[in-house]
């Protein structure tokens, strides 16, 4: 190496300077921009990395992918049953089924879909839900 390539001892003070003095100001504007660090903060980032990813489905994609698990299941072939999405991972279930064990299996095997966090069981049973009640059925009014 020759000597006019080597820094002098005033010249290594400055550049060390210099870089400390934008990792400082780099770092001030990070934190004011993403926000302080706490032990809170750090511990929860920590325990979203160690957990196993899991699947988040956008709205419409959670009533697509019920509606497929639906579809799949071969004891529910040919009952016409609506997945209307609400929200993230969470849909409701429209539609008449013949039986409750069918319901319950829809409400089931909706739920067991990756990435379905929560079902809203809507469906309605022939012959139980449609069928109209006597006058003699119905609650009395018992006020006072």
């Amino acid at each position: 190496m020759r000597d006019r390539d080597r820094l002098g001892g005033m010249q290594v003070i400055l550049w060390t300077g210099l870089g400390l003095g934008a990792g400082l100001v780099a770092g001030f504007g990070l934190s004011e921009w993403i926000g302080g660090i706490s032990r809170h903060r750090f511990t929860g980032v920590a325990r979203r990395l160690r957990e196993p990813s899991r699947t988040r489905l956008t709205t419409s994609a959670s009533a697509q992918a019920v509606l497929a698990a639906l579809q799949a299941e071969p004891r529910l072939a040919g009952i016409p049953v609506e997945a209307l999405p609400v929200a993230r991972g969470v849909v409701e279930l429209r539609g008449w089924v013949p039986t409750r064990a069918a319901r319950t299996l829809a409400g089931r095997t909706a739920l067991a879909t990756p990435g379905i966090e929560s079902v809203i069981n809507s469906l309605l049973v022939r012959g139980e839900d449609d069928v109209q009640r006597t006058r003699d059925a119905r609650a009395t009014d018992q006020s006072a």
